[in-house]
């Protein structure tokens, strides 16, 4: 066993002993409070979208973005309305994460749609901006995923000034519909930025592409984004977004197994 400038208990997760995905991207993330990592996660689970301290929530077209009642774990929705094409929902946080030599960035989020091969969808790291057809689905410098009306197909995207790096992951999205008190039919989305050289990325915590290519190193922030491809009120579920970031090279030390 390895050792670390911290003496203290610190909580490890994804250690199971089962590896038969190709490896959890998480396993040995510290999930207790370590000044070490910048940590984000929300859960949803408030009575609406917080968009004066925790998100800038905006939508487009007549869309919504609201938080689900009498729904297992909590879920973020955006909707489009009903009659517009292109309508629906967007939250973005704050710029302050950012892809730095030899440090990590992981990120996770949990999604459904209800159409998968007419919307479009987002959900990763971007530039702040306002939501729009445009943005952030061909924003400059974003690292996440991509679905784009007329394939279900899940896109892992890496864009750094405008040249970006769009590979398919061999992964659809299939229809999603609220039942009962869940959402059928998500997708754990992650990735880890390893330094500014390499991005891997997850479906269903299992790695599906590895890119090397067109990683921003400005300073991006979590999104989370849908619109309708007609004018049904095509929606996109989020169960929870949580990204974590080394804040220092002389952190923890990383181990291949439970400590």
């Amino acid at each position: 066993m390895g050792t670390s400038r911290f003496s203290g208990p610190v909580m490890y997760s994804g250690h199971t002993g089962n590896n038969t995905k190709g490896g959890t991207w998480f396993q040995n993330l510290p999930i207790g409070v370590n000044p070490d990592y910048v940590t984000y996660m929300d859960d949803f689970t408030g009575v609406d979208i917080d968009d004066t301290d925790d998100w800038t929530k905006q939508v487009l077209n007549s869309g919504t973005l609201t938080l689900l009642a009498d729904h297992v774990n909590g879920w973020a929705k955006s909707t489009g309305d009903g009659s517009t094409d292109n309508s629906g929902g967007a939250i973005q946080g704050n710029e302050i994460f950012m892809a730095q030599a030899n440090k990590n960035i992981f990120f996770e989020a949990s999604v459904a749609v209800s159409d998968a091969d007419d919307m479009d969808m987002f959900v990763g790291l971007a530039e702040n901006g306002t939501f729009a057809t445009g943005v952030p689905f061909t924003a400059n410098n974003q690292i996440g995923f991509l679905l784009t009306e007329g394939d279900a197909s899940i896109f892992a995207n890496c864009d750094s000034g405008g040249t970006e790096t769009k590979t398919d992951t061999g992964v659809d999205f299939a229809d999603g519909a609220e039942s009962g008190a869940t959402i059928t039919n998500t997708r754990q989305l992650g990735f880890i930025v390893k330094g500014t050289g390499q991005v891997e990325f997850y479906v269903d915590r299992a790695l599906v592409t590895t890119t090397t290519a067109n990683i921003p190193t400005s300073a991006l922030t979590p999104w989370f984004c849908a619109m309708s491809g007609t004018t049904t009120a095509d929606a996109s579920w989020c169960d929870y977004i949580q990204v974590v970031a080394q804040r220092t090279t002389d952190g923890m030390t990383q181990f291949n197994s439970m400590p």
